[in-house]
Order: C-alpha cells, then structure tokens, then sequence
C-alpha cells in the first residue's frame, strides 16, 4: 500500500498490544482486540481509514441527523445491494451513486467525514449493534438489518478477502472456515447475529430485518417492504423499477461504469472484486460434504435458541 497516501494519520500499535495467531501453515496474523473486536494490525497502521480505537468512540458519540439510516449487516451479506436500493427509495431517482458505499462506512470514515453527505444519509456498517451512535436508540433512528446464510456468507468472504490489502487472507478455505466459525472476521458471525437478535426481540431500536434470500427470489414485496419502513413514498411500478436497475447484473456494470472509488484505490482490485456471483446456495460448490456438517454442528449448537430462518439452497 506504499503507492498510496494516507488518508488519516497512522496510529501506534505497542508490542503489548498485539496478539499473534499462528495459522495451518506457521505464519503469523498480528491483530489486536478492540471492543470485543479482532482488527489485524496492519489496519490499525496503515492510515487508509480511521484508528479504530478512536473511531469506535467518536461514533458512538456521533450526532445524528433526525432522518438518518443506519444500514447493518455482517460482511458479504448484501450491504452494497441494500445500500444502492435504500438511496433510490430515499432520493427518488432511479440512478445509481457515483459514489461508492464506502464513502458512507462507519469503519472506513471518521463521523465528521459524513457531514458533507446531502440528507437523507444512508450510513452503513458491518460494526456490531452495539457499537452505533447511542442516538440511534434515543431518536429512534431508522436500522435496516441484513441477513443472508453463513454458508454463503464464508465462501464469499473467503474470495473477497483474498483480494483485500487491508484484511489479506492467503490460506486454505479449509482454514477461513476455521477462522470463521471462532474469531470470525472482525467479530464472530454467531455473536454478532444473536447481538442484532435480541435488539430485534428488546425493540429498543427501530429496526426492520431483510433476508438476503428473500430479496433475491422476491425482490419486489421485499423492496416494497423496505420502502413502507422507511416511509417513503414509492409507488409499485417505481419499486419494480428499482428492483431491476439492482438485479445481481444491473448492480455489477454499475460498479464497474459508473463507481468513483476516488480516495479508496488502495482497495481497488478488492472494491473491483464485490460482485462474484451472488447466488443462494453457491456454498455446495466450495465445501465438502465433511466441512458443511462439521459447520452444521456449529451452527445448531450457537443457533439453537435462535428464531432466524436461513434459506440455504434456492
């Protein structure tokens, strides 16, 4: 990432604060805990987005805007596609941003970064629930939670980050599916899915929940469920619109034609990389059978007291 500037000041990791995690092959991952979170260190120093440490606080102090978004989702379950949707609901037009969703990530800006964003903001985060703005809850904010099948959600991480010079990962799926079914990536998938459960179930935040499944077998009555939470004022042909300008097809050309990635090109081949193939079920193609009962094991143990229902197979 030499060939890039920073866009923040690098922060200082101290040897006490770096915990090292031998992988299959003897190679060592140097992360560091912060709020409960596994950040690799290399995130912490390189200066392309914000100190964590210090971002975690600054956002949840965050002043809010009385009409803001907050867009929640574990990573690789559909936050670009929910994201490029929500902004059509909102504004009105049927035209895809030039800008990337990044330039609206928490974890990639500090909170005063977003003050040049017009209203109404459509923030999004892969943080956990617990680490939004404390006025999220105090103004009732609108939070549209997403949710897609672990199985598809570990398969597509594990291409996605092996293009990523922020978060690399160069072993084994064998061994992402290891890493993911404990740590996770930045936070466990289990921990942060019972987390938004039971914010859903205490109805202390405004939050409506998507499943990525759903969206993409019936995407109409989703959007159009979406867009009654979100109070605006979208007609059933405009939905149907806005359901075809963000099929799977419609999204991936515009990431390619339209996107300004601008001040996040040391990401470029990882934001080039976002639309592999977004299909249900697309796990059977990775895992062997061995691998998907050893997860299944998992995920009735962590699950079982759950009310979630993945489609895992079209």
């Amino acid at each position: 990432m030499a060939d890039f500037k920073p866009r923040y000041t690098p922060g200082e990791v101290k040897e006490e604060e770096i915990v090292r995690i031998p992988d299959m092959k003897g190679n060592v991952k140097e992360v560091m805990e912060v709020e409960g979170m596994i950040v690799p260190v290399q995130a912490i120093k390189s200066g392309h987005i914000p100190d964590m440490r210090e971002n975690v606080k600054k956002i949840r102090d965050m002043k809010c805007r009385d009409d803001d978004i907050f867009l929640c989702a574990y990573m690789r379950s559909g936050t670009h596609w929910v994201w490029e949707i929500t902004n059509m609901l909102t504004t009105g037009k049927l035209e895809y941003l030039t800008r990337p969703k990044e330039t609206a990530m928490m974890e990639f800006n500090y909170p005063e970064d977003f003050d040049k964003i017009p209203s109404r903001r459509t923030l999004n985060t892969h943080l956990p629930l617990r680490l939004l703005p404390k006025e999220v809850k105090e103004k009732k904010l609108k939070v549209i939670f997403v949710q897609r099948n672990p199985k598809d959600v570990v398969v597509s991480s594990y291409y996605f980050l092996q293009k990523s010079k922020m978060m690399p990962f160069q072993g084994t799926f064998e061994e992402f599916l290891m890493v993911f079914s404990t740590l996770g990536v930045m936070v466990n998938w289990f921990d942060y899915t019972l987390e938004a459960e039971e914010a859903l179930k205490d109805k202390e935040i405004d939050m409506h929940l998507i499943y990525y499944e759903e969206l993409k077998k019936n995407p109409v009555p989703a959007i159009k469920s979406l867009s009654e939470f979100l109070g605006t004022d979208c007609d059933d042909e405009y939905i149907a619109k806005v359901a075809e300008m963000c099929s799977f097809k419609g999204m991936k050309k515009a990431n390619e034609d339209v996107k300004d990635i601008g001040d996040f090109k040391f990401e470029k081949a990882l934001m080039q990389g976002h639309y592999r193939k977004g299909e249900i079920g697309d796990w059977k193609n990775m895992m062997t059978v061995a691998q998907s009962e050893q997860f299944d094991e998992v995920f009735s143990d962590r699950m079982k007291n759950s009310s979630f229902k993945f489609a895992f197979s079209k």
